[in-house]
């Protein structure tokens, strides 16, 4: 066999093989979002009760979810049933934080936060360049039979994830958080759940009496994350504080002005790839405050240093390496970019 003959028919079966591994890799996506999109209407819209185990690294905490979304909107009980006593309370998109033992206090929020993800369609859309996504095998969960999703990152800017979905419902029963190699950095799991639950006003309300309120709140023209529309996701609004690059696929989905519990007013802005997201707040730095610093708490990283006579600090569950990258292209701890 000529050279070339046997160089054209290897060339035709290397593409035949790419076209057909890449209408599975298609059809997987596909069949991902499908069930991320039942997923993202199980978690709000259904109502349940349940038990949630959740670890990382050496800690375990044991933790009571109620859940009930009525024609009044979703509220939302969470509490915790082993270390120090806690709850969280979600009316909407106001969130209340409970915090027990000495000098009980109250931090109220318009800034939404949940146990579980939820990950509409729309947002889906921008993940497809940033994350490989496959249909696993099944796995029983709480007793319950479960379809296995998992998503892996294309770079070393953001976290994967496996989900356990309940096959009927597509409700989330455990989640993993990823890291590089697909190990685990954090899980959590239902040990017990009841779906369909009747939750009546009562199991919604509060057990921890406050001593102390804090507030912290983003201003009301500030659109909800969970709202987002198109024209917010592509937002150009001007700001100064927009850093000139970001790590590929992350979008600003939104920005605003807040005011912190002190009453010092920030500036936020929210940048998301669909699926992982980092916030940047920059506010005044009376106290002068130099050198910038990382920390890490769990799966959750923050980077923070000054800007001229700024702080501007940057904080997401995402890898050390997209925090400290995005504090480098705003020049923190450096001049100012409009002084060059």
């Amino acid at each position: 066999m000529a050279l070339s003959s046997w160089f054209g028919r290897s060339l035709m079966i290397v593409s035949l093989t790419a076209t057909w591994v890449g209408a599975l890799d298609a059809d997987d996506r596909i069949e991902v979002e499908r069930w991320l999109d039942r997923m993202a209407q199980a978690v709000e819209s259904l109502d349940y009760r349940g038990t949630v185990v959740h670890w990382r690294g050496d800690q375990f905490d044991t933790l009571k979810i109620i859940h009930r979304s009525d024609e009044s909107g979703v509220r939302e009980r969470l509490f915790s049933l082993s270390g120090d006593p806690r709850e969280i309370l979600r009316n909407g998109y106001e969130v209340k934080s409970l915090l027990g033992g000495e000098g009980r206090v109250l931090i109220q929020s318009q800034l939404s936060t949940r146990l579980l993800p939820s990950l509409p369609q729309k947002r889906l859309d921008l993940a497809e360049q940033a994350y490989e996504m496959h249909v696993r095998g099944e796995e029983r969960v709480a007793g319950l039979q479960t379809q296995v999703i998992e998503i892996l990152p294309r770079d070393e800017f953001r976290y994967g994830h496996r989900f356990w979905l309940e096959q009927d419902t597509a409700m989330l029963l455990r989640s993993a958080l990823l890291g590089r190699g697909g190990q685990p950095i954090q899980q959590l799991s239902f040990v017990e759940i009841e779906l369909d639950a009747r939750i009546i006003d009562s199991e919604l309300e509060p057990q921890i009496q406050a001593e102390i309120v804090v507030e912290s709140r983003l201003a009301e023209s500030t659109p909800a994350f969970e709202n987002l529309t198109e024209s917010d996701i592509d937002s150009t609004a001007p700001s100064s504080w927009v850093p000139p690059s970001v790590p590929v696929h992350f979008q600003l989905a939104r920005q605003g002005q807040g005011t912190s519990e002190s009453g010092a007013e920030f500036q936020h802005l929210l940048y998301s790839d669909g699926l992982a997201s980092f916030s940047i707040y920059v506010e005044e730095d009376d106290e002068g405050r130099g050198g910038s610093r990382v920390e890490s708490f769990g799966s959750v990283n923050v980077f923070t240093g000054r800007l001229s006579d700024r702080q501007v600090t940057i904080v997401g569950e995402v890898p050390m390496a997209t925090v400290r990258l995005v504090g480098r292209w705003m020049h923190v701890d450096s001049e100012p970019p409009n002084s060059r």
